[in-house]
């Protein structure tokens, strides 16, 4: 992935106290890593934290042309410990743009997929 593409993700990330550690496209998937200071906290990873994630992306692939790829998400505390992973399909996306699929819908299968 491109330095300002990385640079896109990190600023928007950064909003949600999320730091990102790194992103790479791999398997036509975006895989990310990134620190959750209210992971780190809680002890647990924040469902409105991952919705926020999964909407940057989102905006992303609408007003910056990504491409609409799967995002496989490590999520770690602040000492870099893993606290769970998550994923949210390509399938997933592209049935939520074309209306196939409800926004509680495709929330709740992001939220199943959380593994902690």
């Amino acid at each position: 992935m491109d330095d300002d593409r990385a640079f896109a993700l990190e600023s928007r990330l950064t909003n949600h106290g999320c730091y990102l550690q790194s992103i790479a496209v791999d398997d036509g998937a975006y895989r990310l890593t990134y620190q959750s200071a209210a992971a780190d906290q809680h002890g647990e990873i924040p469902h409105q934290q991952i919705g926020d994630v999964v909407n940057d992306f989102r905006k992303l692939f609408d007003q910056r042309d990504w491409p609409v790829r799967s995002v496989e998400a490590t999520v770690t505390n602040l000492d870099d410990e893993p606290m769970g992973v998550w994923r949210a399909d390509a399938d997933w996306f592209a049935a939520l743009e074309s209306g196939e699929m409800s926004e509680v819908a495709f929330s709740r299968r992001v939220l199943d997929s959380l593994r902690e």
